[in-house]
């Protein structure tokens, strides 16, 4: 799972981050709001961690929007770094999962975010599912019908990352991301390969789904035309 890190402040951004990374979570730190919208259309985050002691005031507006928002289109938790114990019950009160301030101890802020992490989410579903393909979000296990697909662990995420987005168009930046990270090194063709990989153990269990590349922007994922066809290529668009 990945944390987002939002803050003006990037050596502050940098403590938390080499904390949260020392316990075993993924971490991308962003230092504009912009960034972060990007990011968060772009990605899945598993909680965001905003720190708004910082600014004239836009990060407030900018997190409050956040929580408005994403009852309806996200479901990533959100923990607000504040000045003071009222800031804090405000954060609570007007929507965050949590707060702490800045001074908060390492150890703490790690217990906190596990804590929020094992909370049961409202929208989030047991599993995945499009056509006759299934992702367990528990177990990882990846099921055509009742046959179970041997995919490693970023073709999975890669998987997740579409199924996320069934329907729509996912940017190679945003699947890129989901599996890599924001700051990782990657050899530049190692999608290409992993979804191709996906695509060969997709049509070997005879799956209704494909996945489609849409030329100069990304992947989506598709339903095959005939599965008694045997079809193994994918449909190339245009952008």
């Amino acid at each position: 799972m990945r944390l987002m890190i939002m803050s003006p402040d990037s050596g502050y951004a940098d403590g938390l981050a080499k904390n949260l990374q020392s316990a075993g979570f993924g971490t991308d730190i962003f230092t504009t709001l912009d960034d972060a919208n990007e990011a968060l259309t772009a990605s899945n985050y598993s909680l965001v961690l905003l720190d708004s002691t910082s600014g004239d005031g836009v990060y407030s507006v900018w997190w409050q929007a956040r929580c408005r928002c994403r009852r309806h289109d996200g479901d990533e938790f959100l923990v607000l770094i504040a000045n003071c114990q009222e800031e804090r019950i405000a954060a609570l009160e007007a929507g965050a999962d949590d707060s702490v301030t800045r001074d908060v101890s390492p150890r703490e802020l790690v217990a906190r975010v596990r804590t929020i992490m094992r909370r049961p989410r409202i929208r989030s579903a047991e599993q995945h599912q499009f056509s006759d393909l299934t992702l367990c979000t528990a177990t990882r296990e990846v099921r055509v019908g009742n046959l179970e697909l041997t995919l490693q662990r970023r073709e999975t995420l890669i998987l997740e990352s579409l199924m996320r987005r069934r329907g729509h168009v996912v940017p190679r930046s945003g699947l890129e991301h989901d599996v890599y990270g924001a700051q990782a090194e990657y050899c530049p063709n190692s999608l290409e390969v992993r979804v191709s990989r996906i695509r060969r153990q997709l049509a070997k269990a005879r799956s209704l789904v494909t996945i489609e590349s849409v030329r100069g922007v990304g992947y989506r994922l598709a339903a095959r035309l005939d599965k008694d066809m045997g079809l193994t290529q994918s449909q190339e668009l245009t952008a």
